[in-house]
């Protein structure tokens, strides 16, 4: 059983090679970025990854929209937040 469960408040502790591996430099430079946040875990995935994710809400009069990245990691990327 995992210590972490959808709703935990984490801390974001590293960027793994393989998640970065394929993206364009300006991407890995954002998710290097969240490095030391905190974020909610939103999902864990059949093959054990937890979804984070790390972003804002703007309302723009009667819409909403999300801006941001979303991503999952293995438990070695995250520490519970206090």
């Amino acid at each position: 059983m995992s210590e972490f469960n959808v709703g935990d408040r984490v801390i974001f502790l590293h960027a793994p090679d393989w998640l970065l591996k394929d993206l364009p430099t300006d991407e890995q430079d954002q998710i290097r970025a969240f490095v030391g946040q905190t974020a909610e875990i939103t999902e864990v995935d059949k093959f054990g990854y937890f979804w984070i994710g790390f972003g804002s809400n703007s309302d723009d009069g009667d819409a909403s929209t999300y801006a941001g990245h979303s991503f999952a990691v293995t438990a070695d990327c995250l520490r519970l937040a206090e």
